[in-house]
């Protein structure tokens, strides 16, 4: 995705040298960059992998970044703002340009927008069964030769446990693994949404999805009487519905984090 959401064909990658910092407070590391033919005020954009691999910390604020320095001290970069405000103002308005003149079109990339066209195998193919069930099945190219379809089948027919035919199948993660922290302030006091009445329509499409996440343990029945967030019910394009849950309420009562890690404290 381009800077003007609109989907931009790479021209390619490339690796290079970057240095942050001068003499003794630098950091010298390689970086992989995705080159785009894109309109943009900016040259250069860090992904995480780079700011990670920088040590780098990052401070929109006081448009600061701090980093290890290849000799094990803190070495800082410091953006003047009159120069990040005029390179936001010239991004800003690339970005409108771009969709006036260009031939833009969004990526959606929500797989569950199931009115959009998604990718589909090519060439003649051929099913086979998986697992014990008939409906455990997947597809294979009919015209691959013997050599290479029997190993493959054979392969994706050992490794069928990585298959999730129902959502119960769906083991999730060992919290020992990785788990979530909701960083609610210490100041924050429990909120009592208004209760939002729904048609029979929108109950019986709640029961609905509600009993399914039951069945595959991805919820649980809690007694809440008071402090609850309402369910909404949002009708997608294919005219199927969508439970979403009113989170609102519980955004203002957590820190703000614009820079999450990639995994969270347990």
């Amino acid at each position: 995705m381009g800077l003007g959401d609109n989907y931009i064909k790479p021209d390619g990658t490339i690796s290079l040298p970057i240095c942050l910092g001068t003499s003794d407070a630098k950091k010298s590391v390689m970086a992989d960059f995705v080159v785009l033919g894109d309109s943009t005020s900016y040259n250069i954009i860090l992904g995480r992998k780079t700011i990670n691999e920088l040590s780098a910390v990052i401070c929109t604020k006081f448009l600061t970044m701090k980093f290890i320095t290849d000799m094990e001290t803190v070495g800082s970069i410091r953006r003047d703002l009159e120069a990040a405000v005029v390179c936001d103002n010239a991004s800003l308005s690339l970005r409108k340009e771009s969709k006036k003149t260009a031939g833009v079109f969004l990526a959606d990339l929500d797989i569950r927008m199931e009115d959009k066209p998604r990718p589909e195998p090519e060439g003649d193919i051929e099913k086979f069964q998986i697992g014990k069930s008939a409906h455990q099945f997947t597809f294979v190219n009919r015209n691959l030769s013997h050599e290479l379809k029997g190993p493959l089948m054979e392969v994706v027919r050992e490794n069928r446990d990585l298959f999730a035919w129902t959502p119960s199948d769906m083991l999730g993660l060992d919290p020992e693994v990785m788990s979530h922290r909701l960083a609610v302030k210490p100041d924050a006091k429990p909120v009592a949404q208004q209760r939002k009445k729904m048609s029979q329509e929108m109950a019986d499409e709640f029961a609905k999805q509600t009993a399914g996440l039951l069945e595959a343990g991805f919820i649980k029945e809690l007694e809440y009487s008071t402090w609850l967030s309402n369910v909404v019910l949002v009708k997608k394009a294919s005219g199927r519905w969508r439970m979403c849950v009113d989170y609102s309420n519980l955004n203002k009562a957590c820190l703000k984090d614009s820079f999450p890690s990639p995994t969270s404290t347990p």
